[in-house]
């Protein structure tokens, strides 16, 4: 699959049309109730990783999909292994 290099409302947005997904049937597969989908495809900033996740397992995704949580890998990366940084620069 694919990654999406869009903001993750408009990731979301997409796959679940790509996916013929709603919102109903992914709040039950997910824990998470119809509303909060709602909030998330108009909210500005990405919710936790954890929620990322849990709806990419909903929609049968790798989470990579979403841009966020692979900046997110990468951050915590660098974070963790500085040096790499010199590599880069």
């Amino acid at each position: 699959m694919e990654h999406s290099n869009k903001s993750f409302p408009e990731a979301l947005k997409e796959i679940m049309k790509k996916k013929d997904a709603v919102h109903r049937k992914l709040a039950s597969k997910t824990n998470f109730s119809f509303t909060y989908f709602c909030v998330l495809k108009k909210r500005k900033n990405h919710p936790p990783m954890e929620t990322i996740k849990s709806i990419a397992a909903g929609l049968e995704i790798p989470p990579e999909y979403f841009l966020e949580y692979r900046i997110d890998k990468l951050t915590r990366l660098l974070k963790d292994n500085p040096s790499i940084t010199d590599d880069v620069f």
